[in-house]
């Protein structure tokens, strides 16, 4: 059986982080959401559909794997939206013909594939269509439909995957057993290999599973609750307090106070400061000493700026952090306010409150903003990827000058006037 992890058209619902990846491609827990399905799937061949502007950009990361092009056979369509589990994975398993949708929303398809050929979500949907009514069941199975959800569900997210790695790889931890650190709840907690552990520091897994993935390092005196998950040549700072709920990926450096927070990949939070009920985009760079709201004064839901209609929207949730896209930054001491949006390749700075919406590459301060010119920017992309040893891939410089242009419109409504549109320094 061949399986395809499909991006349908909600992946509006997840800008700004969306606007360079896949809605399957980010972070809850430990995985990613299209790693939690190929968790399930180890056997099988698996292909992506995602939108047109993503395919020439992805096909030039991944040149393994099948973008918009399906196998032939018989072939398992799976809504990247999914939160996958066993108990999911059972019902969707179950599928021998048909579809499962939940009201309007397809869950997976399984189908024949007569021929291998190229294939868009909008054939996807013209399968369905033409679908006999009694092969389209019913189904409970959600799907994630706004980033803070991401936030919300990862404590629980971070348990499951804990529970499906550590049996598959081999715990390091007494490797560690002489340092002066401490270990509550030793069996809740694994360290990779080539884990860097300093003195004084504190693993409390009373509440939740830690994972400390291979070649991270953990500086002297830091305090780590979990449920946590820490990636790959990631960097906890010394004295860094690292609480529930955290979710931090692969070449990042991060210190200072952080809860319930998930930090894509590539970027730093290296200094004092705190980062709560948030989502980083990756090569996001946060100046020390800043601080995010994710509580209201008042205890009321936080109201999120929402790209499919250009306002904000009621989030259903009292705790809302800083949402902030790929290459933007902040300078010291800057203060964001609660259920603040930034949109990506944005350079922001000074200490004035930065409140609801930065629409993406604006540059300035909270009360001053102007247009970030596209050269301008892509310097210093360049700059910050060439210290990670990696580079802006042509299809990716194409498809940020395209963003840029098709953003141009929300920058206007915040710029103060034309000439400013034309400056940044």
């Amino acid at each position: 059986m061949n399986i395809c992890i499909f991006e349908d058209d909600m992946y509006r619902n997840f800008f700004p982080l969306t606007y360079l990846r896949a809605c399957f491609d980010l972070r809850c827990g430990i995985f990613k959401l299209r790693q939690k399905i190929a968790y399930f799937f180890s056997n099988c061949t698996i292909s992506y559909l995602i939108r047109e502007e993503l395919v020439p950009y992805y096909k030039y990361r991944f040149p393994d794997r099948n973008f918009n092009y399906i196998l032939e056979g018989d072939t398992l369509f799976i809504n990247g939206r999914v939160l996958f589990d066993s108990t999911i994975h059972n019902e969707i398993i179950s599928l021998e013909k048909g579809a499962l949708k939940n009201k309007n929303e397809i869950i997976a398809l399984r189908t024949n594939i007569v021929k291998s050929q190229k294939f868009t979500f909008s054939n996807l949907k013209e399968q369905i269509k033409d679908m006999d009514s009694h092969l389209i069941k019913d189904t409970k199975i959600s799907l994630i439909n706004y980033l803070w959800e991401f936030i919300s569900n990862n404590c629980n997210e971070i348990e499951k995957d804990f529970h499906r790695l550590v049996g598959k790889r081999r715990n390091h931890i007494l490797r560690h057993a002489d340092i002066k650190s401490y270990f509550i709840n030793e069996k809740a907690i694994f360290i990779g290999k080539d884990v860097i552990i300093n003195v004084g520091t504190i693993f409390d897994a009373k509440q939740g599973p830690i994972f400390i993935d291979d070649n991270a390092e953990i500086m002297a005196n830091s305090t780590i609750i979990g449920p946590v998950y820490i990636g790959k040549h990631s960097k906890i700072k010394v004295g860094a307090k690292i609480y529930e709920g955290t979710s931090i990926g692969n070449l990042c450096k991060v210190g200072g106070e952080v809860e319930e927070t998930i930090i894509q990949a590539y970027s730093n939070k290296q200094h004092d400061g705190f980062l709560g009920h948030s989502y980083l985009g990756e090569w996001v760079n946060i100046g020390a000493d800043t601080n995010n709201s994710d509580l209201k004064n008042t205890y009321k839901n936080v109201k999120v700026y929402f790209y499919p209609q250009n306002r904000k929207i009621d989030s259903g949730s009292k705790f809302v952090g800083l949402i902030m896209g790929d290459h933007s930054k902040c300078g010291i001491n800057s203060m964001f306010n609660t259920g603040c949006v930034v949109g990506i390749g944005c350079n922001l700075y000074s200490a004035e409150l930065i409140t609801d919406f930065i629409p993406s590459f604006s540059w300035g301060t909270a009360n001053n903003l102007v247009e970030y010119k596209f050269d301008k920017f892509l310097e210093t992309a360049k700059i910050v990827k060439s210290r990670r040893n990696l580079q802006i891939l042509p299809p990716e410089k194409i498809l940020l000058e395209n963003i840029w242009k098709e953003t141009k419109y929300l920058r206007k409504k915040i710029l103060t006037t034309e000439s400013q549109i034309h400056s940044v320094r």
